[in-house]
Formats: C-alpha cells, structure tokens, sequence
C-alpha cells in the first residue's frame, strides 16, 4: 500500500473503524484514489476566504494526502455545479467525498451482512457504493445530480462494481428494487420521509446523517417493523443537506413587537457543547438560529420555519428589559428557554438517550424509551 494510505489505515485502527471485520478487507480492496476527481477543494477556506484547490496533475503528493485524510472531507462540488473546478473559489459545499473515519463509523453502524438489499440516498462520487458491495447483496444508489451520477457510475464500471445507480429524487427512494435491508444517507435530511419507511423490509435498518433547524449533525438509527421507524441517535456526523432540506429563511413581514428582560444569560443556552445544541433543537424542531455582532455586542437570531415569528436576543444587555425583541405570535427565545431549562432538570442527558420514532401519524421524539414521549408533530 501506499505511504499515505497506511497512514490512513493506521489511524482508522485507533478509532476501531474496522470493528465489523469485513471493513479492513474493503478499505484495503476499494482503492479510494479511484473515486476521488483530480480536481478537489480542501474545506478549510484561506486568508482570502477561498477554499483551495488540488489538482492531482499540478501536485499529486498533497492531492493523495487530501484523499487519505482520515478525518478530513474533499469537496467535489460547489453550488451545485455552477462553480467550475478550475481553481481556488467560494461558494457553498454541494458534494464531497466523505472522511474515512465516519464513512466507517456508519458502516459499523449498519450491520450490514450479505445477502442484504440496500438502497443508498447520495451517489456522490461512488466511494461509499463501492465499499457496499463489498459485503451486500445488491446495491441501489440514488443521486439527484445527473453529473454526480454519470462520473460515479463510470468509476464503479471501471472498478468492477454492479450497482444500479439511479437519477432521481433520494427523498422519494427506489421502489423498483424494494423492500430493502438497509438504508443508509449520505447526506442529511431534517425528516424521514414516508418513502423510506414503506420501502423498508420488517427488521431493517435506516441510518441517516439528522440536522435540525437549531444543530445540524446528529446520526439517527432507525428499525422497522410493521411499517414504522424507531431508533435512538448514535453519534454526530456532519454531512451536506439533501437539496429538499437546505435551511430557507421565511422572515414575515410584520411591523409590530414586544421587547422584555431574558430571563437566563443567552450564552449559557447558546454557546454549549454540539451535544446540548443538538438536543435543544430536538426539543424546538422548527426554530433555527444563527448569531451575528453588532457595534453594541453579540446577538442571536431566531426563526421559527414556518416564517410567523421571530426573536432577536441581546447578550451584553441581557437583564435589560429591551434585550429581547420579539415579532409574531411566538416568544421563540422563550420556547428555547424552555426547552434548556427541561434538558437542566433532566440531568443534562447526552443526545443518544434521545429518540425518533416515525409512523402513519408522525414523528415522535422521546426519551430513554418509545413509551416515554417528549412531543409528537404531523408530518412535515
């Protein structure tokens, strides 16, 4: 093996990657450089606010040590295509080839045995299809971009990889080939949408990359059984959104508001660790967040999806009775509030004592147990 793959190997050893043993024998078939473009950008912008570009043909050795990163994505597309690779740009991440190190953590979370249909949501660039059919059955990749679909399906050609790959929706699956044992996104999705759960096979396994409005990042396990998905959170796994689930700002137009005092300073609810973020935005699922300075100090920026209400919240002034601005019908910060001061009481549990399960009525999110809910909401 190559230098710069060992060092890959080596590293994924210490995170117990390769604790379903058929992933050693995969990482070591699949040769990764073979689903990888010779034009990538590394995820980490410079000084000039551009994400750097290798090209394997201007400098091969940094371009194979970006691919075998263990713990860093290359990004292969920007702004769905619009941004040609022909240099250092910006723009927003709409493709990459995923880290190793969570690439296999999702496959040990997947139980994978052979024999097993599996439908993939997120072609990419093949790498994941390829270390699939390593170990099942059948493989059905799905990918929205017909470009993404082309090159892929090339690649596994010329790897040797049977998969069916599909140009579609992945929200919608494939029921040509189902039902199926697994389903596993390579990209995240805020909702399980109907099509998964009914074309999943009784004791299947359904694993996605779970943002919320409030975190993204969350990995979400679900079974089936008798038509419904239930599972807990396993881990964090930081992936792009399906391009149906990109976060859209509704802002209402709305003249009239409410000022009052916070009752709690804003950087104790807003500036946790990932893992209270995450379950916070499990306790609000339709409020989204982000933060911005102003002359006088920080400020956080609440909206609920539904674009009827919004907050703006003050940290310098909290105590003061304009440091909260609130317009709508909902106090959103209030609700955030509320949501903190339950995940207080309860001890602070960690986001994998959370879960979702997913019926004919909807989604119920509940704790430690299916029978101990915490709020259900239609579907979405």
């Amino acid at each position: 093996m190559t230098y710069h793959r060992t060092v890959c190997e080596t590293a994924l050893e210490t995170t117990g990657a390769f604790r379903s043993p058929w992933l050693r024998a995969a990482f070591r078939t699949v040769e990764r450089t073979d689903f990888v473009p010779d034009r990538i950008w590394l995820i980490t912008a410079d000084d000039d606010g551009l994400y750097p570009m290798l090209d394997k043909a201007v400098d091969e050795p940094a371009w194979l040590a970006a691919v075998w990163d263990p713990h860093r994505s290359v990004v292969t597309q920007l702004d769905d295509g619009a941004t040609a690779a022909t240099g250092p740009a910006s723009g927003g991440f709409t493709s990459s080839v995923s880290a190793p190190d969570i690439v296999f953590e999702k496959l040990n979370q997947l139980d994978l045995e052979p024999g097993h249909r599996v439908l993939e949501i997120g072609l990419g660039s093949g790498y994941n299809t390829a270390l699939l059919s390593e170990r099942a059955a059948a493989v059905t990749s799905i990918d929205i971009d017909p470009d993404l679909v082309d090159a892929a399906t090339a690649r596994l050609r010329r790897a040797g990889y049977p998969a069916r790959t599909v140009c579609g929706d992945g929200l919608a699956g494939y029921g040509h080939d189902a039902p199926y044992d697994r389903i596993i996104a390579t990209a995240s999705v805020h909702g399980i949408p109907d099509a998964w759960r009914e074309q999943a096979a009784d004791g299947a396994v359904v694993l996605t990359p779970f943002n919320t409005a409030f975190e993204d990042g969350g990995l979400l396990k679900l079974r089936a059984q008798g038509g419904v998905l239930s599972g807990t959170f396993v881990g964090s796994a930081s992936y792009m959104p399906v391009r149906a689930h990109r976060w859209r700002h509704r802002l209402p137009s709305l003249d009239a508001y409410a000022q009052s005092a916070s009752p709690i300073d804003p950087a104790r609810v807003l500036d946790g660790t990932w893992a209270q973020s995450f379950t916070l935005g499990l306790h609000v699922p339709d409020i989204h967040r982000t933060a911005r300075s102003t002359e006088d100090g920080r400020q956080a920026q609440l909206w609920d999806t539904g674009g009827t209400s919004v907050s703006v919240v003050d940290y310098a002034a909290w105590r003061e009775g304009a440091a909260v601005t609130q317009w709508g019908p909902r106090n959103l910060w209030a609700e955030v509030v509320a949501a903190y001061a339950t995940w207080r009481t309860n001890g602070q549990p960690h986001v994998t004592r959370y879960g979702l399960t997913y019926d004919d009525a909807g989604r119920t999110l509940w704790f430690d147990a299916p029978d101990n809910p915490v709020h259900s909401c239609p579907h979405q």
